[in-house]
């Protein structure tokens, strides 16, 4: 990476399953980017995909759905921890930290549950 990625929009911050999710954009970047945090369990997770923002108000409609298997294939890469392991695609941890490091600066005391890989 050869520069500090800047997060320019915060499309949406919710909770839903024990979990809190934020969806933003970053500056020079087409995809978009969801990170969610479970409330109480170790697991997180960076995913980067195309038009997540549009597709978010019918996902959210359906409390049933898990959000992240409503967005499927449209999800292209992003990183994941869970419960230790840890897992990258199309992406470096290094570069998700990145990102996520440009997140918790953008939304400042809002920000502290946003933890890194």
């Amino acid at each position: 990476m050869t520069s500090k990625p800047l997060v320019t929009t915060i499309h949406a911050a919710f909770f839903r399953h024990e979990r809190r999710y934020c969806l933003f954009a970053v500056s020079g970047r087409k995809k978009e980017f969801l990170y969610f945090s479970h409330t109480t369990r170790p697991l997180r997770s960076l995913m980067a995909g195309n038009d997540l923002a549009t597709r978010l108000p019918e996902l959210l409609e359906n409390r049933e759905l898990c959000i992240e298997c409503g967005l499927g294939l449209s999800i292209t890469g992003g990183a994941a921890l869970d419960d230790g392991g840890l897992v990258a695609w199309g992406c470096t941890i290094e570069d998700a930290n990145a990102l996520l490091e440009s997140l918790k600066d953008r939304l400042g005391e809002d920000g502290k549950w946003i933890e890194l890989f």
